[in-house]
């Protein structure tokens, strides 16, 4: 079980470096108005539920009432990119790139979040 509360926090590193560089990846796409999310925010999504999954049975190990804001926290990480997608669907590159920014950057202090209430 170690070895899961190892990855599970060590994971958010990976996690957190795929936010910048989607983050900056978004500004490019905002500023050239082309290109598109849908590789970068696919594997962060992807890395995104690969966390909350190892952290699934992690939860017989920790007090949930203690854990409830982490929880909380990681619901919404999990669901900020598919909502994303859906609400941007069929718009212009710049607004995507823009929009899709402020997303992640919600989504960086949302994932630092996480690893504060993990604890």
């Amino acid at each position: 079980m170690e070895r899961l509360f190892a990855l599970h926090s060590r994971l958010q590193l990976t996690i957190i470096i795929v936010i910048v560089a989607s983050l900056l990846w978004a500004l490019i796409v905002a500023w050239r108005n082309r290109g598109g999310m849908q590789p970068l925010s696919g594997i962060l999504q992807l890395l995104i539920v690969a966390q909350a999954l190892i952290g699934i049975p992690l939860l017989w190990y920790v007090d949930p009432m203690r854990m409830a804001l982490h929880l909380f926290y990681g619901v919404v990480a999990v669901g900020l990119i598919p909502a994303a997608a859906v609400a941007l669907r069929a718009r212009a590159p710049r607004v995507v790139g823009f929009v899709y920014a402020g997303i992640l950057l919600m989504l960086l202090i949302v994932v630092i979040r996480l690893y504060e209430t993990g604890g």
